[in-house]
C-alpha cells in the first residue's frame, strides 16, 4: 500500500516537504527522548543480569563448601608388594566417606563385556579346484613362476618342485598336502619381502589346505584384507609359460576380493544361505530379512534395536563380524538363536539342536564381575569403576598370582587449601565485579543515539559512544550497595560458638588488607596449609556452620543465604530467573508500558503529519485561488483600457 502522493509549494513557491520534515522533527524529538529512556532501562537490565551471573556462580559454590567434602579430602599413596607400578593395576579416588588408613587389595578380575565374534574369516577365501592327486595318492609339483598381485603390486612367486602325498607315514619324513599349502603360503610371502628370522616382517597371504583337498588363499589375519589376484606368466604370444597355476587348481586371473558391506551376503561366503527368510533372535528380540541381505543392512538393523542391549560391528583387518553388549558385567549377556543358520555361516561357533524335528543353532555368553579382594573381603562389581566404602576404584589389570597392592589413604591439605583459594578467588572476582559497577563513572552528555544519528557515524564513532552511553548505568545503586555490604561483613565477622583459635577467616590467614580494594581478601597461604593440616574438621565448621542466628553460621553458610536473597531482589528487578519465561520484573514492565508510550506517540505522529499537509494544502490552494481572481482582475481592466 502506498501512501499519498503530495507536490507542495506550486503556488506558493515554497518547499512544502521540507517544511513538513523540519516540523516533524522536532516533533520526534519527544519519541526520540522516549526511546533513548527505554534503551536506558534495556542496558540496565541487561548489567542486572550479568551481574545475577556472577552471583549464581558464587551462590553455587557457596553450596558446594557447605558439604563436608570440600574440606575431608584424601589422597591414596600406592605401592605393589613387587616393586611393579600400582597405577598398572589400578586407581584409587578417596570421597568424603572415605576413612583414612591403611588398605590392601587384589584385583582378581576385571569386568568385561558380553562378547561373541565370528571364528573365522567370513568372505569366501580364494579356492581352486580339487586336487588331482595319482593312483598313488600323491601330487607332484614342477618347478614353475606365476604372477601374485596384492593390492595393485605384482610380484612374481617361484614354487619349488617337490612331490607331496596324501597320507604319508609320519616315519617317512614325505610332504603332505598341509606341507604344499605351507611351501605355496611361503612362496607368496618371500615375494613380498616376508623373512621367517625377522620378526618385523609382515606375511601378506596364508593358505590352508580344505578338507576336500583344495588350496584356499586368503589375506593373513595380520594384514589387510586387500584384492589378491593370481595370473600365469605369458609368453610374447600371451600363452602360459607353464601351467603350475592350472596344478594347483587355479584359474588364470581367480582372484580374492574383501568383503562388499553392502553386497549380498550370499555370493561372498563360502557356506551357503538359505533361499527363503532368514530369521534369527537377538536376546528375545526378532530378526527377519530376505536371503539378499547383505551385511550392512544387518549390522544398521541390529545397532536400531536398542533391546536388544549389544552393538555389532565389521572388523576389516580381520574380516569379523562382532557382537559385543552395551553394559559389562554377569548381567550382560548374548543369546542367539538361529534357526536360518545365518550365524553359522558367519563363521560363528553355534551349537545345533533338532527342536520341533527343525534344525536350530544357538549361541551364548556373558561378561563377568569385576572382583577384588579388600582387605580379605571378597568384592564384586558389575563394572570397572565403582565405590567401596567412600573410595573410588578404577580396575585396570588382574594381577598375577602372588600380586598385592597396598595404599594410604591420609589427609590432603594441599587439596583443600586449593578449593578455599579458588573460592576466595570467585568471591574476589564478584565483589570486584559489582565494585566497579557501583562506581562506573556516569556520562549524561552522552545519552543513547537515535538512528537519525546513527546514519552520520562511524561503527568505531558510534562504538565509542555508546561504551561512554553504557557506563555508570548502576552507579550507587543502592540494591547492589546493599549485596556488597552484606557479603563484606560475611567474610570479615567472626562465627560464634567455634573453639578458641579458628574463630574468623583472619585466623587462618584470609583477610582484607587495603580499605580502597573494598572488601578484597588476601590469602595468607602458609597459614591456611598449617590450620586445614592441624585441624581440618575446625577449618570446615568456619566455613559450614549453622545455626540459628547469622552469627552462628559459617562463612559460607551465610554467603549462601546472602546470595540467594540478593539473586531473588535482582530477578524481582530484572528478570531472567532460571525458569522465567515472562518478564514480570520491574524494569520488565517499565520497559514494556514505555514501548506502549512509544506505539500510541507513533500514531499521533502520523496524524500530526498529515494535519500538517492538510494546512498546507489548504494554504495552497488559497493562494492558487487569489492569483486566479488576480489574473482574472487584470484581464478585465486590460479590456477596458484598451491595452493602454
Amino acid at each position: 500500500m502506498y501512501g499519498p502522493m503530495r507536490i507542495g509549494g506550486l503556488a506558493s513557491g515554497m518547499d512544502i516537504d521540507q517544511i513538513v520534515s523540519d516540523l516533524m522533527r522536532v516533533e520526534r524529538m519527544k519519541v526520540d527522548k522516549l526511546y533513548q529512556q527505554k534503551q536506558v532501562m534495556e542496558w540496565q537490565k541487561a548489567d542486572y543480569r550479568e551481574i545475577n551471573l556472577k552471583l549464581r556462580s558464587l551462590y553455587n559454590t557457596s553450596f558446594d563448601m557447605k558439604l563436608a567434602s570440600s574440606y575431608l579430602k584424601y589422597k591414596a599413596i600406592g605401592t605393589m608388594n613387587d616393586g611393579a607400578s600400582f597405577e598398572k593395576f589400578l586407581s584409587v579416588t578417596p570421597g568424603s566417606g572415605a576413612v583414612p588408613g591403611e588398605y590392601k587389595v587384589r584385583v582378581e578380575q576385571t569386568a568385561s563385556y558380553a562378547r561373541l565374534e565370528s571364528s573365522k574369516p567370513i568372505a569366501k577365501p580364494l579356492t581352486g579346484d580339487v586336487l588331482e592327486l595319482g593312483e598313488d595318492g600323491k601330487i607332484e609339483i614342477s618347478e614353475g613362476k606365476f604372477e601374485v598381485t596384492i593390492d595393485g603390486v605384482k610380484k612374481v612367486v617361484t614354487l619349488p618342485a617337490e612331490t607331496y602325498y596324501l597320507s604319508p607315514s609320519p616315519e617317512s619324513g614325505l610332504k603332505d598336502l598341509e606341507d604344499l599349502a605351507s611351501d605355496l603360503e611361503n612362496a607368496i610371502n618371500k615375494a613380498f619381502g616376508w623373512q621367517e628370522d625377522d620378526t618385523n616382517s609382515v606375511k601378506r597371504v596364508k593358505v590352508n589346505i580344505t578338507d576336500d583337498n583344495r588350496l584356499a588363499i586368503e589375506p593373513a589375519d595380520n594384514f589387510n584384507k586387500v584384492p589378491i589376484t593370481l595370473s600365469s606368466l605369458k609368453d610374447d604370444e600371451g600363452e602360459p609359460v607353464d601351467d603350475i597355476l592350472a596344478t594347483l587348481g587355479f584359474e588364470d586371473g581367480a582372484s580374492y576380493r574383501p568383503l562388499n558391506l553392502h553386497s549380498s551376503l550370499k555370493n561372498q561366503i563360502s557356506a551357503e544361505l538359505p533361499d527363503g527368510t532368514i530369521s534369527f533372535t537377538i536376546n528375545g528380540q526378532e530378526f527377519e530379512f530376505s536371503s539378499s541381505v547383505n551385511l550392512q543392512m544387518l549390522i544398521d538393523k541390529i545397532n536400531s534395536t536398542p533391546e536388544t542391549g549389544i552393538t555389532a560391528r565389521y572388523d576389516a583387518l580381520t574380516d569379523k563380524l562382532v557382537l559385543v553388549s552395551k553394559e559389562t558385567g554377569l548381567g550382560a549377556n548374548i543369546e542367539i538363536t538361529d534357526k536360518s543358520g545365518l550365524f553359522k555361516a558367519l563363521g560363528f561357533e553355534m551349537t545345533e539342536n533338532e527342536v520341533d524335528g527343525e534344525t536350530v543353532y544357538s549361541s551364548s555368553v556373558s561378561g563377568q564381575n569385576a572382583r577384588i579382594v579388600l582387605n580379605g573381603t571378597i568384592v564384586e562389581k558389575a563394572t570397572n569403576d565403582f565405590t567401596v566404602n567412600g573410595i573410588r576404584f578404577n580396575l585396570k589389570e588382574v594381577m598375577e598370582e602372588g600380586q598385592e597392592a597396598s595404599f594410604r589413604l591420609e589427609n590432603d591439605p594441599d587439596a583443600v587449601v586449593e578449593t578455599i583459594k579458588k573460592y576466595v578467588e570467585l568471591y574476589n572476582e564478584t565483589i570486584d565485579f559489582i565494585n566497579k559497577k557501583l562506581s562506573e563513572e556516569r556520562y549524561r552528555n552522552y545519552p543513547p543515539l537515535t538512528e537519525e544519528q546513527k546514519k552520520e557515524m562511524s561503527e568505531k564513532e558510534i562504538e565509542l559512544w555508546e561504551e561512554r552511553a553504557k557506563s555508570g548505568l548502576l552507579r550507587s545503586d543502592p540494591l547492589l550497595d546493599r549485596i556488597v555490604r552484606d557479603l563484606r561483613f560475611a567474610v570479615t565477622s567472626a562465627v560464634a560458638g567455634q573453639p578458641s583459635g579458628i574463630r574468623s577467616l583472619a585466623d587462618i590467614g584470609i583477610s582484607t588488607i587495603d580499605w580502597r580494594e573494598k572488601g578484597k581478601l588476601h590469602i595468607n597461604e602458609e597459614k591456611l596449609r598449617n590450620a586445614v593440616a592441624k585441624d581440618p574438621e575446625a577449618v570446615m565448621r568456619l566455613f559450614n556452620a549453622d545455626g540459628q542466628y547469622s552469627s552462628q553460621k559459617g562463612v559460607a553458610t551465610r554467603l549462601y543465604d546472602i546470595l540467594k536473597g540478593g539473586i531473588e531482589d535482582i530477578t524481582e528487578k530484572a528478570g531472567g530467573g532460571e525458569f522465567q519465561i515472562y518478564d514480570d520484573s520491574i524494569l520488565g514492565k517499565q520497559i514494556r508500558d514505555m514501548e506502549d508510550r512509544i506505539a500510541s506517540m507513533q500514531e499521533m505522529l502520523i496524524r500530526t503529519e498529515e494535519r500538517y499537509w492538510q494546512k498546507f494544502i489548504a494554504m495552497e490552494q488559497a493562494i492558487q485561488y487569489a492569483n486566479q481572481q488576480s489574473l482574472w482582475l487584470m484581464t478585465q481592466m486590460n479590456m477596458y483600457t484598451g491595452g493602454y
